[in-house]
């Protein structure tokens, strides 16, 4: 993760879970998608937020390797620690979720689409644990920037929409 004074940068197979923030702290958390998906957490009253960025559903090929290697790259390995860091704290249905991403970046690859897959699997997780997206912001051909305002659980999403630089800004600070 880079990280400055005021933002902290997710990149793709992290995830960040983290409590009430300290002075110090960063005060936004931000990560750009476009096949991949970002699962985003927060509890209000504890104000402990959570986000992954992954990449696919699971790993191709299982590592025959006798390593261990943890990676939040893939679906089932990100959601499943989120979720294990989100019940250590608090009851499950007092999380509100968010979902972003998984955009058809290459609009004449055969469908499903990465992207597709990633968001269905985000969407079969959360109702095999009885979890709603309370926002969501999915598919399409162009990516987006999400932020996370790790004070006030309001979410950014600025789309970038096509190859001449266009892009939109939505604003949902109302979590």
């Amino acid at each position: 993760m880079r990280q400055d004074n005021r933002c902290t940068n997710l990149p793709p197979g992290e995830v960040y879970f983290s409590q009430p923030l300290k002075n110090n702290a960063p005060k936004e958390l931000k990560t750009i998608l476009g096949s991949c998906v970002a699962v985003i957490v927060w509890h209000a009253k504890s104000k402990t937020a959570g986000m992954c960025h992954y990449l696919l559903v699971q790993e191709a090929e299982k590592s025959k390797s006798s390593q261990v290697i943890q990676t939040y790259r893939y679906g089932e390995q990100a959601l499943d620690y989120l979720l294990k860091r989100m019940a250590s704290l608090h009851p499950l249905e007092e999380y509100e979720l968010a979902l972003y991403g998984g955009s058809n970046m290459y609009p004449s690859v055969t469908y499903p689409s990465i992207g597709k897959v990633n968001v269905m699997f985000a969407k079969n997780w959360a109702k095999k644990n009885k979890l709603t997206f309370c926002q969501q912001d999915t598919l399409g051909h162009h990516g987006r920037s999400v932020t996370l305002e790790l004070t006030t659980g309001g979410i950014t999403v600025i789309k970038y929409k096509d190859d001449k630089g266009g892009f939109s800004e939505h604003s949902s600070n109302d979590s």
